[in-house]
């Protein structure tokens, strides 16, 4: 079972998509601020040897664009096995969206979805990772 650090600082979100992938029984599914007292997605993913980060990347603070690729550097040098994935709202962050999209293309990340898409295809797309 593959274990997901989901970091994700919109609390209801965060606890729903945990939630989601728990019941799908494919992962163990933890929320970061569950993990350590900071919350930090890099500190969560090295303290539990994370298969997979899922990043929400916003304009709200904590979730900003250039504070997630640091973040990602991090994971990247101390987990180099660990599968990095961005959770944006294309709707109301369109340029944030694009930079998102931007960095898959590069290769900074590994995947990344809109929050918009279904519940099922987040499970069986992180399943497929």
């Amino acid at each position: 079972m593959r274990t997901i650090v989901v970091s994700i600082h919109n609390g209801l979100l965060s606890e729903a998509i945990t939630r989601i992938l728990l019941d799908s029984g494919e992962f163990t599914a933890i929320q970061s601020s569950k993990i350590s007292k900071s919350g930090n997605a890099h500190e969560s993913c090295k303290l539990i040897s994370a298969d997979v980060a899922l990043l929400g990347v916003s304009e709200a603070d904590g979730e900003c664009f250039e504070k997630r690729l640091k973040e990602v550097e991090k994971i990247r040098k101390d987990l180099p096995d660990c599968k990095v994935v961005m959770l944006c709202d294309e709707n109301t962050y369109p340029e944030l969206a694009r930079k998102v999209v931007r960095a898959k293309k590069e290769n900074i990340i590994d995947n990344f979805f809109y929050s918009s898409i279904t519940a099922n295809y987040l499970t069986a797309a992180l399943a497929s990772l």
